[in-house]
């Protein structure tokens, strides 16, 4: 089955949330892996769903206890099954290294906490036409450092950062030769069969074509399931035929 990963990002307020919660509740989500990211302050809330919780960030400083931070172990004590890490708006504005990104990956999965690892290009990047060196780049310095078991725990979210939060039209082939890529790279170079989802401003207009791509295992959305309506649209379009 595909994976449909719910970003909600910094939205909603508590009231907004709950009333979200109550919508999931009557949802059927058994045809897809579904898995919910909402704000850390609300995942108490879907502690008793049956759907997997995922976290939209990790303390870099998991051992020390700091103010602020939150610990994986408060984590798993909220049954929070995955971390999304390295993703744009994070490498952005809270200026995270690579080396930054690797340490959370190694702590998370020392954890038993499966991640998201968020890769993509920039749009200068694709422009100078060296999209395909940038994320081999992003691949090989946190693989490189990760024993195969470990990389058995992690899922690729190809997120080109110049289709975030943009409404754009896609290149649906050059997607495709992107997923493509990354594919062949974790085959040849580590040998695993490695989930890769797609995101960047993924919504209920374009899931359709998107999802022909067998290429692509599932996508990580936001703006698009703010509004709860969304969801049975795009997993309809995502799982028929």
């Amino acid at each position: 089955m595909k994976y449909l990963i719910c970003n909600l990002k910094a939205n909603k307020t508590y009231e907004e949330i709950l009333e979200y919660k109550n919508a999931l509740e009557n949802k059927k989500l058994e045809k897809i892996n579904f898995i919910l990211a909402p704000s850390s302050i609300y995942l108490s809330l879907f502690k008793p769903c049956s759907f997997p919780l995922c976290v939209q960030d990790i303390s870099l400083n998991e051992k020390l206890n700091l103010t602020g931070d939150i610990r994986i172990e408060q984590l798993k004590s909220l049954n929070v099954n995955y971390a999304i890490i390295g993703h744009y708006e994070r490498r952005k504005y809270y200026k995270e290294t690579e080396y930054e990104i690797l340490e959370k990956i190694k702590n998370t999965l020392e954890n038993d906490i499966n991640v998201i690892y968020c890769i993509g290009e920039s749009f200068e990047e694709m422009n100078r036409r060296v999209e395909y060196q940038v994320l081999e780049r992003q691949i090989a310095r946190i693989f490189n450092k990760l024993s195969l078991e470990e990389m058995k725990h992690i899922i690729i979210a190809y997120e080109p950062t110049y289709l975030i939060g943009k409404d754009t039209t896609y290149d649906i082939l050059k997607i495709r030769s992107m997923i493509i890529f990354i594919k062949k790279i974790i085959q040849d170079y580590y040998h695993i069969n490695m989930p890769v989802v797609f995101g960047g401003s993924v919504n209920t207009d374009n899931i359709e074509n998107l999802s022909k791509l067998k290429e692509i295992d599932g996508f990580i959305i936001c703006s698009a399931i703010l509004n709860p309506e969304n969801i049975d649209k795009i997993i309809e379009k995502m799982t028929t035929p």
